[in-house]
């Protein structure tokens, strides 16, 4: 009995062996043919502060007009309402130190210099660190692209210490703009790109008689200085030596300041010691100068046909060389957020729309030169530029120019004031050296109060 039980369970084994070789094998689950997408970033949320009130202070010049044009699209985006005011300059330097000095200022944006205030507002604690919002991703637009703007043009945004107080709106150079149509008339090559040069050409146009000057450029004490510095360094001179001490009483400095006083007093406009931009592009742009010294950025001014009767005449040029070579002022304002906004989200958003790459664009196809490579290599301006020449000079003095176009000190006022001072009495042909000794014992005193940057 036992063997009988002990086959039968043997068989039953054979068995299950055998219909499980038999089997079909279970088949794993096919692959996928194509990688699961990745998902998807979501989509930057413009309102975010929505309901928030931003006031933004501006400066009057060609970036900031152009902007005021399309404010209302920034709040359509973000549903942030805006208060934008446009101030001239020497107003809108006046009113936003007061307010920011008194601690009540409701200011949120602001343009500014880091060459004209950057020391002074640093030091009271009034610029906020932009990498710092540039690198929060909860409140930047990762379209923003911030790598895309030139090094020189963020040069310009950024202090003695490294910090960066702002993002420029866009970049300056020294230039000289001319009216073709003059220097034909007078039989003169252009463009002019020596002292030599400007000077045979501003004598050949200059006909008063007929209310037409050879030069114009500003005269009106410290709105002097940021132009005249082009053709300071042209001479080989600067506002200080190699030491660190005011130098504005020195030969080539001299040389500088005497050669563009006589040129206005020969070939210049009557009443150029009130000049500022505003007088000299009034002239020039209606066809009363053969050449204009002034910063880039007013060639939109020269070609817009609502503004100017040259727009086809117009040419323009780096500021004269000199002695010492070439070397024009590079400049330009910075968009900055006031420390002590309440509204620091809202403020970063109006920065990254008003100078996001769309943006940049349209102000690059105004004529406005902007800090963004992609602007300038966009098909859509190569092919609308009327002014290759305009895109060439800029590029070349980019490369060529100096950042340093005003002393730098913390009282900038007070120096611009007592430099510009010197440049009134040479254009008056008053006694221009004496004053440059008075000039640079005022300045050498505000160097020597200027704090250093932590």
């Amino acid at each position: 009995m036992n063997k009988r039980i002990l086959f039968l369970v043997a068989v039953a084994l054979a068995s299950i062996v055998i219909l499980s070789a038999c089997a079909t094998p279970t088949q794993a689950p096919p692959a996928p043919t194509t990688a699961p997408a990745a998902p998807q970033p979501a989509a930057f949320n413009w309102k975010m502060r929505q309901g928030e009130k931003l006031r933004v202070a501006m400066v009057t010049q060609p970036w900031t007009q152009f902007v005021d044009k399309e404010v209302s699209k920034f709040k359509e985006l973000t549903g942030i309402d805006v208060t934008y005011e446009i101030l001239p300059e020497d107003q809108f330097r006046q009113k936003t130190t007061v307010e920011f000095a008194a601690g009540t200022s409701d200011v949120d944006v602001f343009l500014s210099m880091v060459a004209q205030e950057g020391i002074k507002y640093e030091s009271a604690g009034w610029y906020m660190d932009i990498e710092k919002l540039v690198n929060d991703p909860k409140i930047t637009d990762p379209k923003f692209d911030f790598k895309d703007f030139t090094t020189s043009g963020l040069g310009i945004a950024k202090l003695s210490n490294g910090k960066l107080i702002g993002l420029p709106v866009y970049n300056e150079f020294g230039a000289l703009m001319y009216n073709k149509e003059l220097f034909d008339k007078a039989g003169v090559k252009y463009p002019p790109k020596t002292i030599e040069e400007i000077e045979a050409a501003a004598k050949a146009i200059h006909k008063p008689s007929e209310g037409v000057y050879g030069f114009v450029g500003r005269g009106a004490g410290a709105a002097s200085t940021s132009q005249f510095s082009s053709l300071m360094r042209s001479f080989g001179a600067d506002w200080t030596d190699a030491s660190g001490k005011a130098a504005v009483n020195s030969d080539k400095f001299l040389a500088a300041v005497k050669w563009y006083g006589n040129l206005h007093k020969q070939y210049g406009a009557p009443g150029a010691t009130s000049f500022s931009w505003q007088q000299g592009q009034d002239l020039f742009i209606n066809g009363k100068a053969g050449m204009w010294m002034d910063a880039s950025v007013f060639f939109a001014n020269v070609v817009d046909p609502k503004q100017s009767k040259i727009v086809d005449k117009a040419g323009i040029t780096m500021a004269p060389g000199g002695p010492a070579g070439q070397t024009p002022y590079v400049g330009g304002w910075h968009l900055s957020i006031y420390e002590k906004t309440k509204h620091k989200e809202a403020a970063w958003l109006f920065v990254q729309w008003a100078l996001g790459k769309e943006m940049v664009l349209k102000a690059q196809m105004n004529n406005i030169t902007t800090s963004r490579v992609s602007a300038w290599e966009s098909e859509e301006y190569k092919k609308a530029n009327k002014y290759p020449e305009f895109g060439a000079t800029f590029l070349q003095a980019m490369k060529v120019g100096n950042a340093q176009w005003n002393p730098p000190v913390l009282a900038v006022s007070e120096a611009r004031d007592a430099i510009g001072a010197v440049i009134v009495k040479a254009i008056e042909g008053s006694d221009y050296t004496a004053e440059a000794a008075k000039a640079n014992t005022k300045l050498q005193s505000l160097l020597d109060a200027t704090p250093k940057l932590k």
